[in-house]
């Protein structure tokens, strides 16, 4: 095929499919309650399992920025496939208790190659845009990173409808669908040179009537590519970040936001336990009610709903970033006060007011929207503020943050809810955490802020 911008459609293509299923560590709380009760873990080993996940995904995020860098997404991806495939069929494995060993830390290392696995292929799919894509970032990204968050909402559903709750089965299904789904779009991630593209549009540009071929014409003609000399680009990257002013708050802010979202994410499923059973509810007062079915249907429901949220917030930052940039000059870090502001109501909503199932739903529609927001403009900017050269090591070392963050914010709950395991009922399990999770969130629209001035004054 010798069509360089059909090549560049079936690539991006290739990255919807494989970011599809990259996201699929947030569905953790969809049979992390079925996981401990199987195998008799607590919550800290069911939240230290959870994490692992977390820091598989994002502490190897620089190792694959590096070699996407220097080797290409390709290969990267295809080889990120097996190992997806390992992590949840070992899992599934534990779980059916076809293994002998039930160690918490077993788990934890499978879902830890889980993590990287998803690392590798999302870093891919992101290193593959940053090189074919030059212009309308926002958008370029917007889709896969909300595929990327689509994809816990979509094997939750299945969960619910067709697997009837057989965790066993579902996690083998895990195991197969992610590995095939990367390993099929690996094969069409090809980086696209940026002259090849040039050079074709000059070709069409040549065949049209003279009047209509100036240079004024053909500039207009090119809405995916920047015309702009690679080598003329930013280029700051590597040991240079942790030097850098504009790095070291974005790294906080992805931190502190990203670390809250986190918590609430992964310990959604026992926020809905701990509601279930509160006394005030009234489904432990019917006999015929089945406990089991339905705290696992509510946490298929509140994946769902993270997962849609998150998805929608992706999308929208995309599209909105791009068109308040260029027909407002409105910085792109202004979206993180708006993240920052949506994960402190929805934390605030848990911790504070909710004290019934029946009205967590904004809680997590609010921390979805803003979790998903953060994680779409953030790329964008680390594209935009240290350049494309070196995007895939750059963009590992900042998704680095929500790592530290969400362990530690998980620690925070975990210890909290089993120091209150049998002495509380309903929200006072859990709601000390939310103090110290809304403060944090207080504190991003702080940072976030200065941040924002701080650009402006620097005429940036």
């Amino acid at each position: 095929m010798n069509y360089p911008h059909t090549k560049l459609a079936l690539s991006y293509f290739g990255a919807l499919l494989a970011a599809s299923v990259c996201g699929t560590q947030y569905l953790f709380s969809a049979y992390s309650t079925a996981l401990a009760s199987k195998l008799n873990f607590n919550s800290v080993q069911i939240n230290t399992i959870g994490s692992a996940t977390n820091f598989g995904c994002y502490l190897s995020g620089p190792i694959f920025g590096y070699i996407v860098d220097h080797h290409g997404p390709r290969r990267t991806a295809m080889i990120s496939s097996f190992f997806i495939f390992a992590g949840y069929f070992c899992l599934a494995m534990t779980y059916g208790e076809i293994f002998n060993s039930k160690s918490f830390l077993l788990c934890a290392l499978y879902m830890l190659t889980v993590g990287i696995a998803s690392s590798a292929a999302y870093n891919s799919v992101l290193g593959l845009i940053a090189r074919n894509f030059t212009k309308n970032r926002g958008i370029a990204f917007g889709f896969p990173v909300s595929l990327y968050g689509l994809s816990a909402f979509l094997f939750a559903q299945m969960n619910g409808l067709y697997f009837n709750n057989d965790t066993y089965h579902f996690l083998l299904f895990l195991a197969i669908t992610c590995g095939l789904s990367i390993f099929i779009g690996s094969w069409f991630l090809v980086v696209i040179p940026r002259n090849k593209l040039i050079l074709e549009e000059a070709d069409q540009i040549s065949d049209l009537p003279e009047s209509s071929s100036s240079t004024d014409q053909y500039n207009d003609q090119t809405p995916l590519l920047n015309n702009k000399n690679y080598d003329d680009e930013l280029d700051i990257g590597g040991w240079e970040l942790f030097y850098n002013y504009d790095a070291l708050l974005l790294g906080i802010l992805m931190f502190l936001i990203g670390g809250c979202g986190l918590m609430y994410i992964n310990n959604v499923g026992a926020i809905i336990k701990a509601l279930y059973s509160s006394p005030s509810n009234p489904s432990l007062q019917n006999p015929e009610s089945n406990i089991f079915k339905e705290i696992q249907e509510l946490q298929n429901l509140h994946v769902s709903l993270l997962s849609i949220s998150s998805c929608l917030g992706r999308i929208l930052v995309g599209f909105f970033s791009d068109i308040t940039k260029f027909m407002f000059n409105l910085r792109r870090i202004s979206f993180f006060i708006l993240s920052g502001c949506l994960v402190a109501f929805g934390h605030f909503l848990a911790g504070f007011w909710v004290k019934s199932l029946d009205f967590l739903y904004p809680a997590s529609m609010l921390v979805g929207l803003g979790f998903g927001m953060m994680f779409s403009i953030a790329p964008t900017i680390t594209n935009e503020w240290f350049g494309q050269k070196r995007f895939g090591i750059n963009w590992g070392i900042i998704s680095i943050y929500p790592a530290f963050g969400g362990q530690l914010f998980n620690f925070i709950f975990g210890h909290n809810f089993d120091a209150h395991r049998d002495k509380c009922a309903g929200y006072e399990c859990y709601k000390d955490a939310f103090y110290i999770s809304f403060f944090a969130c207080l504190l991003s629209l702080c940072i976030s802020t200065f941040l924002l001035s701080w650009r402006i004054r620097r005429g940036r």
